[in-house]
């Protein structure tokens, strides 16, 4: 993933702990990266006016003012959620609009959109079903969905890779590995494959796991090569799994940092992403789930 100074990590903030868990995790991720953090908080005016002249100024300076001092406190946490709050590099910005197309604007101009999992109003409370969904399908950059009380600790756990051998995948190997080496951890690369890669009906349930493991080590293979070398200081641990995805992936990630997936792919995690699959995960892993986008 590409990292500049003019792209900063955008997150999404509505006041509710959620959003603020956001916040802490997305300062943490911009210390590691040198970047700067953007919070961003999107509103409607509730009052109603339909005069084709211009808005009064007073329409909408209570929602204005209720946005600003979120982002207000918002700054507050960002700052204690780091290290070297000095060298911290906060922007924010209210924007009077619906929440998905916000997000997806910011995320033009992003290099990470964080968003918590649940919060106030309307903002964060259809997050798992339209808003998350709609971000992860359209954001033009990773999207990070964090659930509450996300530890920080850079100590804590691996980095877990849902891989399925696609070419878009690669977004999301490359995303792992750098979140990984970031945070001085482990990269554990799952593949979960099914009994639908078998042709033969009659194949005995020795020969399908025989071939299941074969697939899933190719698939591997080919899916980290060549990435290693890019980056010495990660140590990766492959694991081919059987079953069904989300269950599959919850298993090894119980200490994760992170989960890391793609957002397209071939007959296996990623291209389920795109509806239940991603607020299944979102809702039960304990950990920020981290979509490749962009």
């Amino acid at each position: 993933m590409s990292t500049t100074r003019q792209s900063p990590i955008a997150v999404g903030v509505d006041g509710s702990g959620s959003s603020l868990d956001a916040v802490g995790w997305a300062a943490h991720a911009a210390e590691l990266r040198g970047l700067p953090v953007k919070l961003v908080s999107a509103y409607q005016v509730k009052a109603l006016y339909t005069s084709f002249v211009a808005l009064p100024t007073h329409i909408g300076s209570e929602e204005h003012t209720a946005a600003e001092s979120t982002l207000a406190w918002a700054s507050l946490v960002a700052r204690r959620s780091v290290k070297n709050p000095d060298a911290l590099t906060i922007m924010s910005e209210s924007i009077v609009g619906p929440t998905i197309q916000a997000m997806l604007d910011q995320s033009s101009n992003a290099s990470m959109m964080v968003v918590g999992s649940r919060g106030n109003g309307e903002y964060f409370a259809e997050l798992l079903g339209s808003v998350s969904t709609a971000v992860a399908v359209q954001a033009h950059c990773p999207v990070v969905i964090v659930p509450g009380s996300v530890e920080l600790d850079s100590s804590r756990g691996p980095v877990v890779l849902g891989i399925d051998g696609s070419p878009h995948n690669q977004k999301a190997v490359r995303l792992a590995f750098d979140e990984a080496s970031l945070r001085g951890t482990e990269l554990v690369a799952v593949h979960v494959s099914t009994d639908e890669l078998i042709s033969s009906p009659d194949a005995s349930e020795t020969d399908r796991s025989d071939a299941i493991v074969s697939n899933g080590r190719t698939v591997l293979a080919e899916s980290l090569s060549g990435w290693s070398e890019q980056y010495p200081d990660v140590v990766v641990q492959q694991k081919v799994l059987r079953g069904n995805v989300v269950e599959k992936i919850l298993e090894v990630s119980p200490r994760a940092q992170a989960v890391v997936v793609g957002s397209t792919g071939r007959n296996g995690f990623s291209d389920r992403l795109l509806g239940s699959t991603v607020r299944s995960l979102a809702h039960r892993v304990d950990c920020p789930l981290i979509i490749a986008r962009g």
